[in-house]
């Protein structure tokens, strides 16, 4: 990914998290675990982010397969029940 194909994954996760709640509080437990994913794609996204500065590709493209099955999990969440 590129910078900007990053950037756009943070916002599109940073809209995850403001408007696709539910109504009723406290969340359920399923909500929380799909929230849960969303903050670990943001943390896999800096860790993406830090390593393209540092120019480690490794790391990098490690980080960029998390963040894809982070994502597929968050996605396919109710086919996976």
């Amino acid at each position: 990914m590129n910078k900007k194909q990053i950037e756009q994954e943070f916002q599109k996760i940073g809209n995850e998290i403001k408007y696709n709640k539910p109504t009723n509080t406290p969340y359920p437990p399923d909500v929380i675990k799909r929230r849960e994913l969303l903050l670990f794609a943001q943390v896999s996204l800096a860790n993406m982010s830090d390593a393209k500065r540092k120019k480690d590709k490794q790391k990098e493209k490690l980080q960029e397969a998390l963040y894809k099955t982070i994502m597929s999990n968050y996605y396919c969440w109710d086919k996976s029940k």
